[in-house]
């Protein structure tokens, strides 16, 4: 008897805090429905209604409050002005209307504060009395399902804790595509561990004191959603921080950065999480829905201050780490985007717990679905942000690598295309940051991004700058495509040699071809944004007839130049004299050629000077030889001995460059000191310098052999006098060495003369 009435008394109890709790759903639900505009529009209507009024016209206008709207913000305020009256409002209006919005708001706020709080008013006065049996039944049902699911879920946990130690030697340096590839799957597998630790305390709540019920007590109920969904949150932070799996780590934060961050997060989920779907229920059912809110406010209220605590006393190393991250980031937009974020991120984050605040003192009934809704929604929107920029980063520091094959091939594709694609990546990259912080904006209300979106000038806006891209990256592809065909045509393989003639006219097609993509490609892509090209494209015509009549000399010179190249007069690597400058051609542009001589000095001869092109590199060459011998030597002899050079030059190295033997011509001229003879030698264009100078070394060795004589310019002198002159000087001369030779005869006695040491015998006078 005892045991049924006691089962009575648990079933009247449960019934009555059943019919309780639906009363306190009513009383919200009904709550939630006046705080609505249209919903109290529409209770109003139904009453109405129900008494036999009619509705006047234009009631439901003038019967809401122009301030107030189910979010609270400008768009219930402007849509009220406008029933009123169509014109703009004056801004005064405006800002007394948001004024009044925001006082009542903070009324609002208070009243709420004011009703949580109550609890402790009807504890102090001893209003409300615990319910010590129902609430004793309830701590029992939910310690014996906690504990169950909380050792399942551990020992769970340590089977995963194998796995990893497998997995994480591999992910020491690795990269964040690798990391996620084991990351995301090991989330899984610990969701699955949570199911199944769910799924142990479902099987303990079924058997209860060693009994099997058919089912579930609310207690039991609010103590599986606590464990499942607290801890579901806790796996999510394991994602993000991973303390005990750095080598899978996303953040890059140091170990004891991120334990100390993840011990006071999952105690902060731990503490919100059992206390406001578990403590609360309990507490409503043991005493009272009052001391229920009161319990779920001191719970809100103490996680918000443990937080706001946390964020200053952490600033500076936060801080700190952030910036030195940034420093090493490759991109610049995003390390000062970032070290902008270092400077304020705890105001930030406090905003962000305040802002959670307010919204659950403003709408408690729906505030954990927001908060929860917008928090994941940030938390998923920044991770596939982050996620796209660091692939994007990946690929502008790694580059694009072609296959070996391909590279061999087209050796400069995979340059072109890595300096293009980086620039596109970075591009890309920043409006992955665009996109990411208009939907940050959009998930907490503040711009209406995705709505703008949807509508038609939005699809308008992002259709006509995505086709503008697609432009771009078309034109990229038909360059690229192009550039790879000419590169192909240049590159000389078995049975195909480029000539230079083919190399510099297409150097000057690949020129003329990107000058033309370009302007096509700029001018379709402005076409598309919505931009009138047909006043550019006649504004070009006029220009560039400006431009043919002011610079006659440019167009002359691009002109001449194309007829030069067509006609195939010049190509690079030749030697060629044009406008009385003779070198070698090292480049050719559309309007000029550069030219460097023998001294090295570098000519840029424009092609409107140029009226003569003398080309020294065209299927063959000739050296002509022109020797001279003296006039006493033997003509048939010194002809031999020209031949014999040549027979020795066509013997040597550079006999392969002669084409034909050697063409004697002969005397060619009777010089002022020699007699030329001149003979020439065919040879390979470009060759005819260095085959000459070899002949000539060997025409003089040949000469010497056989002593032939190669006269030299030499000067002789005649005496212009008359004979007369010069006998009648000559005794002269004899009469004054006879006077010499008396004066040597007539010398004093005792003189000895001495001997003449310029006579050849050495005698004496």
């Amino acid at each position: 008897m005892s045991s049924s009435s006691g089962n009575e008394d648990t079933a009247n109890s449960e019934e009555q805090g059943a019919m309780e709790a639906g009363a306190q759903d009513a009383a919200q639900t009904l709550i939630k429905l006046l705080e609505d505009p249209q919903g109290r529009q529409a209770l109003i209507e139904a009453l109405r209604k129900s008494d036999g009024e009619t509705v006047p016209q234009g009631a439901e206008q003038t019967d809401t409050p122009p301030a107030e709207s189910q979010s609270g913000g400008a768009a219930g305020t402007a849509s009220a002005a406008e029933n009123v009256d169509d014109s703009d409002p004056p801004l005064a209006v405006v800002l007394g209307s948001y004024t009044r919005l925001m006082l009542d708001e903070g009324w609002t706020v208070v009243g709420r504060v004011q009703h949580f709080m109550r609890g402790f008013l009807l504890i102090a006065q001893g209003d409300v009395t615990l319910r010590w049996s129902r609430f004793s039944d309830a701590l029992w049902q939910v310690v014996q399902i906690i504990a169950a699911a909380s050792l399942s879920f551990w020992v769970l946990q340590r089977l995963v804790a194998v796995l990893y130690r497998k997995i994480a030697p591999k992910g020491v340096g690795r990269g964040i595509i690798w990391r996620l590839k084991y990351l995301v799957p090991l989330t899984l597998l610990d969701a699955l561990t949570l199911a199944l630790a769910t799924l142990v305390g479902v099987t303990a709540a079924f058997y209860r004191e060693f009994e099997l019920n058919t089912e579930l007590t609310n207690f039991q109920t609010f103590a599986l959603n606590a464990f499942f969904l607290t801890h579901l949150f806790v796996i999510g932070l394991r994602l993000i921080f991973a303390p005990a799996r750095s080598a899978l780590r996303l953040l890059p934060v140091q170990d004891s950065t991120a334990t100390y961050w993840s011990r006071r997060l999952v105690a902060v989920t731990l503490w919100l999480g059992y206390g406001v779907m578990l403590a609360v229920p309990i507490a409503n059912v043991g005493v009272s829905f009052v001391v229920g809110n009161t319990v779920k406010f001191v719970v809100v209220f103490g996680v918000v201050i443990y937080l706001l605590g946390l964020i200053r006393s952490n600033r500076g190393p936060v801080r700190r780490g952030m910036k030195a991250y940034a420093q090493n980031m490759s991109s610049e937009i995003a390390s000062r985007a970032l070290d902008g974020v270092a400077r304020i991120w705890d105001l930030l984050a406090m905003l962000y717990v305040l802002t959670v605040f307010g919204i659950w003192l403003s709408r408690p009934l729906d505030a954990f679905t927001i908060a929860i809704q917008s928090t994941g929604l940030t938390l998923v929107t920044v991770a596939a942000g982050f996620l796209l920029s660091a692939v994007a980063t990946r690929a502008i520091v790694g580059g694009v690598r072609l296959p070996e094959e391909l590279r061999v091939k087209l050796p400069a594709l995979q340059g072109r295309i890595n300096a293009f694609v980086p620039r596109i990546l970075k591009i890309f990259r920043f409006l992955v940051a665009l996109v990411t912080i208009l939907l940050l904006l959009d998930i907490w209300g503040v711009v209406s991004f995705i709505s703008w979106v949807s509508s038609a000038g939005g699809q308008l806006f992002l259709g006509r700058y995505f086709s503008a891209f697609l432009v771009v990256i078309v034109a990229f592809c038909i360059w690229l495509a192009v550039m790879a065909w000419i590169d192909l045509r240049l590159r000389e393989h078995s049975g195909y040699v480029v000539t230079a003639r083919v190399r510099t006219l297409f150097q000057l097609f690949r020129n003329a071809f990107t000058v033309i993509i370009l302007v096509m490609g700029t001018l379709l892509s402005l076409s598309e944004i919505g931009v009138d090209i047909g006043p550019l494209i006649a504004g070009a015509g006029v220009v560039g007839l400006a431009i043919s009549f002011g610079a006659q000399t440019l167009v002359k010179d691009i002109i001449t130049g194309a007829f030069i190249q067509i006609e195939n007069a010049i190509n690079e690597g030749d030697v060629v004299t044009v406008g009385g400058t003779t070198g070698v051609v090292e480049r050719l542009t559309v309007r000029s050629v550069r030219l460097r001589d023998l001294d090295g000095v570098t000519h840029i001869v424009p092609f409107s000077a140029v009226d003569t092109v003398s080309n020294f590199m065209r299927d063959f060459a000739f050296h002509v030889a022109v020797i001279g011998v003296s006039y006493d030597t033997d003509i048939k002899q010194a002809k031999a001995a020209m031949t014999e050079a040549f027979n020795r030059l066509k013997a040597s190295e550079l006999g392969v460059s002669i084409l034909e033997d050697l063409e004697m011509h002969g005397v060619t001229e009777f010089a002022d000191s020699s007699v030329n003879i001149r003979a020439r030698i065919k040879t390979l264009p470009g060759d005819q310098w260095s085959t000459g100078r070899a002949y000539n070394e060997f025409v003089k060795e040949v000469f010497d052999e056989q002593g032939i004589e190669i006269p030299f310019p030499q000067v002789t002198y005649h005496s212009g006098m008359p004979p007369a002159v010069v006998e009648s000087s000559s005794k002269m001369a004899k009469a004054h060495d006879d006077v010499d030779m008396g004066e040597s005869d007539a010398a004093p006695t005792g003189a000895q003369s001495k001997p003449d040491t310029d006579m050849p015998d050495g005698s004496e006078d």
